[in-house]
């Protein structure tokens, strides 16, 4: 790209960028009014959920910029956060340079500041980002700030949490319960729709100058970028960024956005969709009154989240396009799928660089059953909730290695048969 354009990129996408524009899509004005809901009710308290480069960060901010000027608001990023850096910046952002050093001493100030402020009817905000990468210590200490009270019942500070997907098992984890006591429900955010994504692309080239963001990002490019970031803001700022670096000329062309990291994210993803059309895999939606499965995820011991199944396939994974985001140096950016039946919970390792085991056996593919342990790195994944596995799978259980996509297919198509179930559009009804 000649000199005059390369600062395109980093101006309309690039970290600072924020500043600049922002694009309020439906999932963004719908977690705004979430977020003013739930800091309306008498708990005060609200849960946003998103993977990484979802917007979580971006939603936050905007809401506290939205605020009237006499509601003292404090934002923080919870990640790898300590007590008394919490509540020294949490003092700090209300207006007070304290000085103090002991944790105690700064939690009764905090204490004192916002009972004072909630009797005057406009109760302090505390918004923490990234509630999930907080250390055990720091989430006490939020819970010790959920628990103060302004009198008749009232909560003297109003909470906004963010984090990753699986957030309500760590509000409701030990030692949370005064949050937990006050939570009214959260808010998950989604991707934009592919005419949002292009709309925030050009407005994203129009506030940095760009007059006619056509001659930039042409339509079959903005789809382009759709498709590599799945709509998550983050990703398709990144992947811009990234398209542009490697453009020679504008407008770009589709050979823009191709890269060989590019391609290790999404062909996983295109596999398991092949896998999906070949195989009937359960509606999560059909197993009311039968608990879904979900994986308990930990690391070193330590109880990192929950994963709940909100669809028939889940794809592990370091990079934040994983519905299961593990952030760890041996895991791939793509690591394995997991495909829900209604008999079965098949894993499939999609050619990590290290690997995939399960209960100390290292697995290409095979079935999970409940109480089973994933190994990726330092990180593990109990799976809970499986579904009973059928007399068909269980042979194929007793031949792990041999369970393969040809395998499940040929056997499921041989069942169809014998029982002469209809088939719609070239796929088994059940």
């Amino acid at each position: 790209m000649h000199n005059e354009h390369s600062w395109i990129g980093e101006k309309a996408f690039g970290e600072d960028a924020g500043a600049l524009v922002t694009v309020a899509y439906e999932a963004h004005r719908d977690a705004l009014r979430f977020m003013k809901l739930a800091l309306n009710d008498s708990r005060g308290l609200c849960l946003l959920e998103g993977p990484r480069a979802s917007g979580k960060t971006t939603i936050v901010q905007r809401f506290a910029e939205k605020l009237p000027g006499d509601t003292a608001v404090a934002v923080l990023d919870g990640n790898r956060i300590k007590p008394r850096e919490l509540l020294s910046r949490t003092l700090s952002q209300f207006g007070y340079d304290t000085g103090l050093e002991s944790t105690d001493e700064l939690l009764k100030m905090v204490n004192v500041f916002s009972v004072q402020q909630a009797r005057r009817g406009v109760p302090p905000i505390l918004v923490i980002d990234n509630v999930d990468r907080m250390f055990p210590s720091a989430l006490r200490t939020l819970s010790q700030l959920a628990e103060i009270i302004a009198g008749d019942n009232q909560f003297g500070l109003r909470l906004v949490l963010t984090g990753r997907e699986g957030l309500r098992p760590i509000i409701e984890s030990e030692g949370m319960a005064s949050v937990a006591r006050r939570n009214v429900g959260g808010f998950a955010i989604t991707p934009l729709s592919l005419r949002e994504a292009l709309l925030y692309l050009h407005a994203r080239l129009g506030a940095c100058g760009v007059n006619n963001a056509d001659t930039v990002f042409p339509v079959d490019v903005c789809d382009r970028l759709y498709q590599q970031s799945g709509g998550w803001p983050g990703l398709m700022n990144q992947f811009a960024i990234e398209a542009i670096g490697r453009a020679t000329e504008f407008p770009l062309r589709l050979s823009d956005t191709e890269s060989k990291d590019d391609t290790v994210i999404r062909e996983p993803s295109r596999a398991a969709d092949e896998f999906s059309e070949e195989l009937p895999l359960l509606d999560v939606s059909d197993s009311v009154g039968n608990a879904p499965p979900r994986f308990v995820i930990s690391k070193n011991g330590k109880l990192l989240s929950e994963y709940m199944f909100t669809s028939n396939k889940v794809l592990i994974g370091r990079s934040d396009f994983a519905d299961v985001v593990v952030d760890d140096d041996y895991v791939s950016k793509i690591h394995a799928v997991v495909l829900f039946f209604s008999d079965a919970l098949v894993l499939l390792d999609l050619n990590s660089a290290n690997g995939t085991t399960v209960n100390s056996v290292t697995v290409r593919s095979t079935i999970l059953k409940t109480n089973d342990i994933i190994s990726l790195g330092n990180h593990r994944l109990k799976v809970m909730n499986a579904p009973a596995i059928s007399a068909e799978m269980k042979k194929l259980l007793e031949n792990p290695d041999t369970i393969k996509m040809k395998s499940l297919v040929e056997s499921r198509r041989a069942n169809a048969q014998k029982l002469g179930l209809a088939a719609v559009d070239g796929k088994s009804t059940f």
